[in-house]
């Protein structure tokens, strides 16, 4: 296995750097994937802040989602489900978890106002409403594999937002894009309720 290049991981760091910013992820909230170009998987470690990610904060995977080498940290919660969504969307080459506040409340607002928002959605590439799962486990992997397979976002009950894109930059542009909807939304729907 080859270690994640300087070009990937400067594609990572950029990304973190723009979803932090953009209010895509707070403080150690959110995670992002990459396929390598060896086929393993890189995915941000437990307590990464994506904002500062360093070499320290990434772990690479194997094909059976287990990391190939040991660095001391363990991998994001969300490992599975980055790792599960890469395998089942072979155009993917990047996943994000976004912790956006309004994408966030969507997904506390459940399937109803994703359904009655449709036209405000449909330039994101097909956005389905994953029902609860606990997260990190193999359900909720599964299900959220599922749902990427024929969309570019799986939007999970009372979780958030999981989004494919071809690169991760793709991936982090359709991860804003997806916030800037879920705003109007809120606001076209009166906000808090």
């Amino acid at each position: 296995m080859a270690p994640i290049s300087h070009t990937e991981l400067e594609r990572l760091r950029a990304a973190g750097r723009r979803m932090y910013a953009g209010g895509l992820s707070t403080g150690t909230m959110g995670a992002i994937g990459m396929r390598l170009g060896d086929g393993t998987v890189a995915v941000t470690a437990a307590g990464a802040r994506l904002g500062f990610i360093d070499g320290g904060d990434l772990i690479v995977l194997d094909g059976n989602r287990r990391p190939v080498s040991s660095n001391g940290r363990e991998p994001c919660a969300d490992a599975g489900v980055l790792a599960a969504a890469l395998e089942a969307q072979p155009e993917a080459g990047s996943i994000v978890r976004a912790c956006s506040p309004y994408a966030t409340a969507l997904a506390h607002r459940g399937r109803r106002l994703l359904e009655e928002s449709e036209t405000l959605l449909e330039g994101l590439g097909g956005v389905a409403f994953v029902p609860y799962y606990r997260p990190g486990t193999a359900g909720l992997a599964g299900a959220v594999a599922d749902a990427l397979r024929d969309n570019r976002v799986a939007v999970v009950e009372a979780q958030g937002p999981v989004v494919w894109g071809t690169d991760v930059d793709d991936a982090v542009d359709l991860a804003e894009a997806l916030e800037a909807a879920a705003r109007v939304i809120f606001i076209l729907d009166g906000g808090e309720r």
